[in-house]
């Protein structure tokens, strides 16, 4: 056994391979172009209820906890579009010892806007 984690270390050096599962999470995230909140690894997304053909809204922070994924998510309706994000990016924080770049959630894209609209849901970001 002890052989073949000794050729497998080799072979990652040889070819450059970097295997995530290893490392931590603050270094293993940089910020990215389509990155549209403001803080890695939080993003807003939408489900639909399959049973009644609702659209939620939710902010969801995803974070990587010794190589596996884990992910929260926070309800719009329920919390506030501010408060949502504020609680994702809390999460995240505390997941990952990230620091913070930025103190506000951004301005709501149109889908979202079509959305709170349609759910009669009042967005703020106070």
């Amino acid at each position: 056994m002890q052989e073949a984690i000794q050729w497998r270390n080799e072979q990652i050096k040889i070819n450059g391979i970097i295997d995530y599962r290893f490392v931590e999470a603050p270094a293993a995230h940089s910020f990215n172009a389509r990155n549209t909140s403001g803080v890695t690894g939080v993003s807003i997304d939408y489900r639909i209820d399959a049973k009644s053909g609702v659209t939620h809204a939710y902010w969801l922070a995803k974070v990587v906890v010794a190589g596996k994924p884990k992910t929260k998510s926070w309800s719009i309706r329920r919390h506030g579009y501010k408060k949502a994000w504020e609680q994702a990016v809390a999460f995240r924080v505390k997941m990952t010892n990230q620091s913070l770049t930025t103190k506000a959630p951004p301005k709501p894209n149109q889908k979202l806007l079509r959305w709170a609209a349609e759910s009669q849901i009042q967005l703020s970001r106070e």
